[in-house]
């Protein structure tokens, strides 16, 4: 009983601090904007119990709105800050994409190549896929590939365990068939990335964006290192707050496993608005739609996937965003430059869909835009 008591009272404390917002408006929304924005996160928090959340809106690169809200760490009782260090999950497929942009660029990728001319001895099955294929998700793979022990994954994984898992997990359909997210599939993309350059995924995404840009709490996620100010995952299980039990390491994780901080993705952003990011011509292609699923020349709307993003136009409105499993999101209205990053701490299963809360404060921010009708949910 006494137990059960405790358990409530951590619980309803977090939730009540969850109420509580530092906000910092930073270059001129007005103030009934910033409010109502933060009424709207409040709001999310209470109905969805995420116990914190990390917010930016940028316009043409320029901060308008750094905002934290909530607990990092529920238990301990520590706040968000804009130096909280997410785990970002599949928002890190962006990055992988930027990648590999940069070495098509360079002529040392080419799109319409197949996989295996820079990776050796892969099942024959593999023989007609294209890094296109594998950037847009039709390359035929699985999904989740990694061993399992009685249904249950490792707590490590090298990254030459996981080729090996992934050339023994069957292909889902014939490459360049059908559509299905795969996470096999940016993992495949990683190991090119490290081929054709000699170094390790996160050494080149270092060394080629995070320290050019300042990004220097962006890292790769690493389980056993004491990383400051990292932010505890949460889940709902029937309707409880949880620790969520994401403890497993992965060698090379080009799909999931960049940790990042609200400052650090603020830099990205910027880099991305000012060219810093990106040669021009490659941020150009960034958001243009690799594969397109629908097409409506007549009414100007599509919705395709990129270099690691979703892109979508619909009502003279072009976006491109991605969210991650564990609470994240980056929705970049393009004609119009406006950013919105979301960061939380409570997975996407549990809670309201941070794709829908990034379009919630582009609109109380821009109240002619309207959200694509086919925008992922």
């Amino acid at each position: 009983m006494i137990a059960a008591v405790t358990r409530a009272a951590v619980f309803l404390i977090g939730i009540c601090l969850c109420t509580i917002s530092t906000a910092e408006t930073l270059i001129g929304l007005s103030q009934s904007v910033d409010l109502a924005v933060d009424a709207r996160i409040n709001a999310y928090m209470q109905d969805s119990q995420i116990p914190g959340v990390a917010l930016a809106v940028l316009e043409r690169g320029a901060l308008r709105k750094a905002a934290t809200y909530g607990l990092a760490n529920v238990e301990l009782g520590a706040a968000v800050t804009r130096q909280s260090v997410f785990e970002l999950a599949s928002v890190t497929k962006q990055f992988t994409g930027a990648a590999v942009l940069r070495l098509v660029g360079e002529d040392r990728i080419a799109l319409d190549a197949p996989l295996t001319r820079y990776l050796e001895n892969t099942p024959e099955a593999w023989s007609a896929i294209t890094i296109r294929q594998l950037l847009v998700h039709r390359a035929g793979l699985a999904h989740r590939f990694e061993e399992k022990h009685h249904d249950s994954f490792l707590m490590d994984y090298s990254t030459e365990n996981m080729l090996a898992s992934a050339m023994h997990t069957p292909m889902q359909s014939e490459s360049g068939t059908d559509w299905s997210y795969s996470d096999q599939g940016y993992f495949l993309l990683g190991l090119v990335i490290e081929k054709v350059t000699g170094q390790t995924y996160a050494q080149y995404l270092t060394d080629q964006f995070f320290t050019p840009l300042g990004m220097t709490a962006t890292r790769r996620l690493e389980q056993a290192a004491v990383i400051p100010r990292r932010v505890a995952g949460y889940t709902l299980q029937d309707g409880r707050l949880e620790n969520d039990r994401r403890d497993w390491q992965f060698g090379q994780m080009a799909h999931f496993g960049i940790l990042s901080t609200l400052d650090d993705l603020i830099r990205w952003d910027q880099g991305l608005a000012d060219g810093t990011a990106l040669p021009e011509m490659a941020l150009q292609t960034f958001f243009d739609p690799l594969y397109l699923f629908q097409e409506d020349p007549a009414t100007e709307s599509l919705i395709g996937y990129g270099y690691g993003w979703w892109i979508e136009q619909a009502n003279g409105v072009r976006v491109a965003h991605h969210s991650g499993y564990t609470g994240t999101v980056l929705l970049r209205v393009l004609d119009r430059g406006l950013t919105v990053i979301i960061l939380t701490n409570l997975d996407q299963p549990s809670g309201p869909g941070t794709i829908n809360i990034a379009w919630d404060v582009a609109q109380l921010v821009d109240p002619d835009l309207a959200r694509p009708q086919w925008s992922e949910d």
